[in-house]
């Protein structure tokens, strides 16, 4: 259950985000599908490693990286899987480079990714897990702004602290 809405919640938060930074119609349209695919690798993760509810060892941090070259690859042949290639594959690249599965930085990422990133770790961010609760929305914007520029895209985060103030993000 946490997955299923987990995915919807990033489908939702992409979209508004794409439509925030001005993008079209199908392009908002195009990320949103990302964002709801975008842990698709998940699914060849051990329930017992994702559904731990104490901290991962660096073995089992080391495997749930995986889930992205994992989503990747479950798509290939996939006659649709461009659309949702980058989003699947680089939602945990940064800008600063110090993400994964590739370390790419600044304009490397593509435009999905960096939606698509932003609004996953606000997700996760809000939501409570078993091995903790979710923060505040305040809080996890308070991040958002906080990491501008080194995890978020800064114009992506500008937008989306701009839809937190008006309440959009709220649900």
């Amino acid at each position: 259950p946490y997955t299923g809405g987990h995915l919807w919640r990033v489908s939702r938060y992409a979209h508004l985000l794409a439509t925030a930074a001005g993008l079209s119609a199908p392009e908002a349209a195009r990320i949103s599908l990302g964002g709801f695919l975008h842990d698709l690798g998940k699914i060849g993760i051990a329930d017992a490693i994702l559904r731990k509810t104490s901290a991962l060892t660096d073995d089992e941090y080391a495997v749930v990286k995986t889930h992205p070259e994992q989503g990747l690859r479950m798509l290939a042949g996939h006659p649709l899987a461009s659309l949702v290639r980058e989003a699947i594959y680089s939602h945990h690249e940064r800008p600063d480079g110090k993400g994964y599965p590739r370390g790419l930085s600044g304009s490397e990422l593509h435009i999905d990714a960096r939606i698509v990133g932003l609004c996953d770790a606000f997700d996760a961010m809000t939501s409570s897990r078993p091995y903790r609760a979710g923060m505040s929305r305040g809080q996890a914007l308070a991040i958002i702004q906080g990491q501008s520029g080194s995890q978020f895209d800064p114009q992506l985060s500008e937008r989306f602290l701009e839809l937190g103030r008006q309440g959009v993000l709220d649900h």
